[in-house]
């Protein structure tokens, strides 16, 4: 039986043609709407352009947002697994629901670092069964922490960024939270997402970052599909209804005077190493974020990996500076204490 699959033509002389458009090859296709499209000669190509320029840029935003939130989603896990707050004694499976059995958390926190806790990756049996695990309950956090560099990322691809609550509906995985006295934790949250306008044709789609949790791994969905699949209902966010406000909401929340306040303080600090260490690596590789957007898909996971690694590796150092200080001033405060003070030092500040 001969091929069904016909030899690529010239888009502009109907020829022959083995040379794909770079720009636009690999975009992704959206209900089949990308043709691979070729030319014969760079020649054909040039005079071609006047007609494909605008699908080719249309088609490059949209592979660039593709490379953006994969990009972001890794940095989003790296970032939850460094920051993990959840002292997970036990993990079930049953009936479809990951059931998450938490330990008893300390009572005195005396230090940010205090708030932090090791991800249980015994327990995990597959995964993408960690990955849900971290995605748990941070969707607000992938909005408020990654805001900066979110936006750092997507500079030239998206037009507008729309920070969205909704009702989730069509969940692949559930998960439940069990405390150490057996009581169930409450789910009943909204769920944050974003929606993104992309410059070159105006296409719309949701960034979901924390996704996992619910069973869905991609970062990026055609809005239409995303709200037809996923969304029960839209919900009003009254109060931070603007892009930015999610990280407003939680930075206005900071303290010293409880736990939830201290690992907010936390995060704003540590939030603010993921924007500056990937300043640090494009200059260091002399690559910047648009530039490694656009390479081929192998070099393109490759840096990605390193990027997400070297973010990482500043991350771990910032909360060690972290702990050397704190345990430094518990040193002071306790000389102090025995020479008849009254152990009332000021710790030193932190830089990230």
């Amino acid at each position: 039986m001969a091929s069904t699959n016909a030899s690529p033509t010239c888009a502009h002389c109907g020829k022959g043609a083995e040379r794909a458009c770079t720009g636009c090859k690999d975009a992704p296709a959206i209900d089949g709407d990308v043709k691979p499209i070729h030319y014969c000669t760079p020649a054909c190509q040039k005079e071609d352009w006047q007609y494909h320029k605008k699908l080719c840029k249309r088609l490059q935003t949209r592979k660039l947002l593709y490379r953006a939130g994969s990009v972001l989603q890794e940095m989003f896990y790296m970032y939850r697994e460094k920051l993990f707050d959840k002292y997970i004694e036990r993990i079930e499976k049953r009936d479809g629901r990951l059931v998450l059995y938490e330990g008893q958390y300390k009572t005195l926190v005396t230090a940010q670092t205090d708030c932090l806790i090791p991800f249980p990756d015994n327990l995990c049996q597959t995964p993408e069964e960690k990955l849900s695990v971290l995605a748990h309950l941070s969707c607000d956090d992938a909005s408020a922490w990654l805001h900066d560099i979110l936006k750092y990322i997507l500079v030239g691809i998206a037009a507008d960024i729309c920070e969205t609550r909704c009702v989730t509906k069509n969940k692949k995985l559930d998960i439940i939270a069990v405390n150490a006295d057996d009581s169930v934790q409450d789910t009943d949250f909204g769920h944050e997402f974003l929606i993104i306008k992309l410059v070159h044709g105006g296409e719309q789609y949701a960034m979901d970052l924390s996704s996992a949790q619910h069973g869905h791994f991609e970062p990026v969905v055609p809005w239409k599909k995303y709200f037809e699949s996923r969304v029960l209902k839209l919900l009003q966010r009254p109060q931070f209804n603007h892009f930015g406000g999610v990280r407003e909401r939680l930075t206005a929340e900071t303290g010293r005077t409880s736990v939830v306040q201290i690992l907010l303080g936390l995060n704003v600090e540590s939030s603010k190493a993921l924007l500056h260490s990937t300043k640090n690596w494009e200059k260091e590789c002399n690559m910047p974020i648009i530039s490694l957007l656009k390479l081929p898909f192998p070099e393109f996971k490759r840096k990605e990996k390193l990027l997400v690694e070297s973010i990482g590796d500043t991350l771990g150092r910032f909360h060690d500076r972290l702990r050397k200080g704190a345990e430094k001033h518990k040193e002071e405060v306790e000389k102090a204490l025995a020479a008849g003070g009254d152990g009332q030092t000021k710790p030193k500040q932190n830089e990230s």
